[in-house]
């Protein structure tokens, strides 16, 4: 397993390098933004990365993805992507990742769990592109678990193992979805409301550029404040 761990103390933060090494990019009072940048060649049959994000109370931590990433033929080996979150009372985590592209035979099995105490906010871009260029692409099961204030806010297991069966996609390779949890977004923004403070919004496309949910994570980011945590 390959292990890459952001935590932001309020006394500091602990970066643990993997196959995606951590790297500073700007740091403020309260706030540390953070770009992961691929050290080999990432994702392949057997690999198995684990990506654990933790923030201490009232801190606010930035994650950026250096590029998108390409999960290769797995030559009938499983690859798996683990995602562990942990968002302390009042602190904030935006996590804007770039796309994941399915090249065709690969086989990913990803979970994401974050767990978001009172208070605290958490913002994800999440962007799944089902082959290359020409290709039909490969299988991705996502098990999807969030929590806030120790009570279920989403549990969702998206399933893309048939995605070109009929009825699933048809010709839509990509599906773009922004996640928010721990504040309720502005009822005019076209959303499935989350029974916790948060929404998910989604949409799938030909392209992944092409979605129409950047106005929506920076309409999003701005609510939370995000764009004040430098000063």
């Amino acid at each position: 397993m390959s292990l890459t761990r952001v935590h932001l103390r309020q006394d500091g933060q602990t970066l643990v390098a993997g196959l995606l090494a951590p790297r500073v990019l700007q740091r403020g009072p309260t706030c540390l933004e953070v770009a992961l940048v691929a050290t080999n060649a990432t994702l392949l049959g057997g690999d198995h990365v684990r990506i654990e994000l933790a923030v201490d109370a009232g801190m606010h931590l930035v994650i950026r993805d250096v590029a998108g990433t390409v999960a290769y033929h797995s030559r009938g080996r499983e690859a798996w992507w683990d995602n562990e979150i942990d968002v302390a009372e009042g602190a904030s985590l935006v996590w804007r990742a770039e796309p994941l592209v399915l090249s065709q035979g690969a086989s990913v099995r990803r979970t994401t769990h974050a767990t978001v105490a009172e208070g605290g906010r958490l913002l994800m871009r999440d962007t799944l592109v089902l082959g290359r260029s020409g290709e039909t692409g490969g299988d991705i099961v996502c098990d999807t678990e969030l929590t806030y204030a120790g009570r279920p806010a989403l549990v969702e297991r998206l399933d893309l193992a048939d995605a070109t069966l009929p009825g699933m996609l048809g010709a839509h390779r990509v599906i773009d979805t922004v996640t928010l949890l721990g504040a309720r977004p502005a009822a005019t923004t076209r959303a499935f409301r989350l029974a916790q403070p948060g929404a998910v919004a989604r949409a799938v496309g030909i392209r992944a550029h092409d979605t129409a949910l950047d106005a929506t994570f920076e309409e999003w980011a701005t609510q939370i404040g995000a764009q004040s945590w430098r000063g």
